[in-house]
């Protein structure tokens, strides 16, 4: 077997907070519905012990499993036990080893001697009222169905008076306090432990190592066919790259429900900083198990241990968080907004960026970038193909990665839609619902104020004319002069589609009245959203002399009128035109 558990005295840890059995024996009675059972008990030898075990399940194993809260063992009230080291199952009831109570329907009976060797043992009890159909095979018959429909659910209670487990010829006995303190005293020598984690929860911790070293990774939670719902997985905190995640199908089957999956692994780490992850869905964990629980509910999460016994812990400490280098922060946003705040940077460095919005089909609907403060020039954005789930609903995407920028100033935008954010959730929220928007923090330990200062903006003198967040029906025009011939950038936004554009832009000139330039639909691309919004952004050449520009609307789909997605960059709905710099 392999030793999960090191460096931990088990029957000290015991004997200084049991409450000793007399008649060495161990005792699991009066159960109830949607509950486990713990005790706990200690063989000093090799040992042949007596064990007498009721509980309730159908007449036959399943053969096929036909969904994830099905036991292969049928059975939903039944007694199993762990060695507490290695936390591995040495016994349980089954159909196999059991046979019928001739006084209770459904009950089942187990009354054998078995072999345990040497050590410290718990011994659990579950009973958890089955709450789905599986004709053929599965928990429910007719009866119980019928029962269910008309109201009588009172099969269980004919039932419970009887189940019970008793271990006899043990050294001594333990009641769930007891092995719930040696079970915490286990999470605290671990390296890092998230446990006992409940429904919809979402939780980290860091570690860092000093150098490389093998870890244990041991890893309990819910899934099936390729898909976790409850589940951990360990990133680089300096990279933002996953290390390691719990999949469905690199993990184990760990006992009661078929979903009920887990990881016991070691892999090499390292020299480093470290955080990991955990999360749940809103059924099925400590909180209540709505299908058979693990055969080791208590560590329902993740916990990380040292390889072997020669592990060095004074190689690890506790990961510094990255609070205090936050940047910009722009969360918690709700319907319709369109935020953004600048920054500089002193030097080139190296930024994490944290952002949660909405997605789905290849396009994002709540969205960040950041921007060149003085060319306008998007820098990174927040590509649908970059982010992963963020836990709820298919359309919560995340992202969070590594971006390295060079000296100088940014802006760092957000925008939402209409619906699904912060403020109102149409679907289920995303594992971390208050980083809905754009987070971006300095990486590394220095000194933050060495490396970022506050921007303050100045109207870019490089913009010519500036006519945007146009609404419906608008005709607006600037004129604007140029002393001698320049390259000029021109940013626009505008709708179009079977190469006609319906918003759009124009440049004229003054003295002749002639177009000089024209936001033609054969030059735009898609500027995200629905296909109709288009953008151009290129550099043309003007000669020196007295120009107009010109933007117009038709009568929908416009700034704060959209009748179809937006576009990325909705706020600039319109026409910008910059003095071109080579440089």
């Amino acid at each position: 077997m392999i030793k999960i558990i090191s460096k931990i005295s088990i029957l000290i840890v015991f004997l200084q907070i049991a409450i000793i059995a007399q008649d060495n024996s161990v005792v699991i009675d009066n159960i109830g519905n949607y509950q486990i059972y713990l005790r706990g008990f200690t063989l000093n030898e090799d040992t042949e012990i007596s064990l007498k075990a009721v509980g309730s399940g159908q007449d036959k194993e399943l053969k096929r499993i036909h969904n994830f809260q099905e036991d292969k063992y049928n059975m939903f009230a039944y007694a199993w036990i762990l060695d507490a080291r290695t936390r591995e199952m040495v016994w349980r009831m089954t159909i196999g080893n059991t046979e019928d109570d001739w006084w209770n329907e459904n009950n089942r009976v187990f009354e054998n001697k078995i072999n345990l060797s040497k050590g410290e043992y718990e011994l659990y009890f579950s009973a958890v009222e089955p709450k789905y159909f599986s004709f053929g095979s599965g928990y429910l018959d007719l009866d119980k169905i019928l029962g269910s429909i008309f109201g009588d659910d009172e099969w269980w209670d004919d039932h419970k008076d009887k189940w019970k487990v008793e271990v006899n010829g043990v050294e001594n006995s333990f009641d769930e306090n007891a092995v719930k303190k040696y079970q915490n005293a286990v999470k605290n020598s671990a390296i890092l432990a998230l446990t006992e984690v409940r429904d919809s929860k979402y939780v980290n911790k860091g570690f860092s190592l000093s150098k490389a070293a093998k870890l244990r990774i041991y890893a309990l939670g819910e899934g099936f066919k390729k898909e976790m719902f409850d589940k951990g997985w360990i990133i680089d905190a300096e990279t933002r790259e996953k290390v390691w995640e719990m999949k469905e199908d690199e993990s184990e089957y760990a006992g009661g429900a078929t979903k009920n999956r887990v990881v016991n692994e070691t892999i090499r780490f390292e020299k480093g900083d470290y955080l990991v992850y955990y999360k749940t869905d809103d059924n099925h964990s400590c909180s209540k198990w709505n299908a058979n629980p693990p055969y080791d509910p208590n560590f329902w999460g993740i916990t990380i241990f040292g390889a072997d016994e020669k592990f060095d812990k004074s190689i690890v400490t506790e990961y510094a968080s990255a609070k205090d280098q936050e940047i910009i922060s722009l969360n918690r946003l709700g319907d319709d907004v369109d935020v953004s705040e600048g920054f500089t940077l002193i030097k080139p460095t190296k930024i994490r960026v944290y952002a949660i919005g909405e997605g789905s089909d290849g396009e994002m609907f709540d969205y960040g970038w950041i921007e060149d403060a003085h060319t306008g020039k998007r820098i990174w954005k927040m590509r649908y193909r970059d982010t992963e789930d963020a836990g709820g609903a298919s359309k919560n995407r995340l992202y969070d990665g590594i971006i390295k920028l060079d000296a100088g100033s940014y802006i760092v935008h957000f925008e939402t839609d209409d619906s699904h954010s912060y403020e109102d959730w149409n679907a289920d929220e995303p594992y971390d619902p208050e980083g809905w928007g754009i987070q971006v923090f300095c990486t590394g330990k220095g000194d933050i104020a060495k490396i970022v200062k506050k921007y303050e903006p100045k109207e870019d003198e490089n913009i010519i004319v500036k006519l945007i967040r146009v609404g419906d029906d608008e005709h607006v025009r600037k004129q604007f002069s140029l002393k001698r011939k320049s390259k000029v950038r021109i940013y626009a936004l505008g709708e179009g589609d079977w190469d006609e554009m319906y918003d759009y832009g124009w440049i004229e000139d003054f003295d002749t009245g002639d177009v000089v330039w024209e936001m033609d639909y054969s030059d735009t691309r898609r500027a995200g959203g629905n296909s109709k919004n288009r953008l151009y952004d290129q550099v043309i050449h003007l000669k020196a002399g007295n120009y107009i520009a010109h933007y117009q609307t038709d009568d929908s789909h416009a700034y704060k009128t959209w009748n179809k997605s937006p576009p990325r960059d909705r706020k600039n709905w319109g026409i910008t035109i910059y003095f071109y710099n080579d440089n």
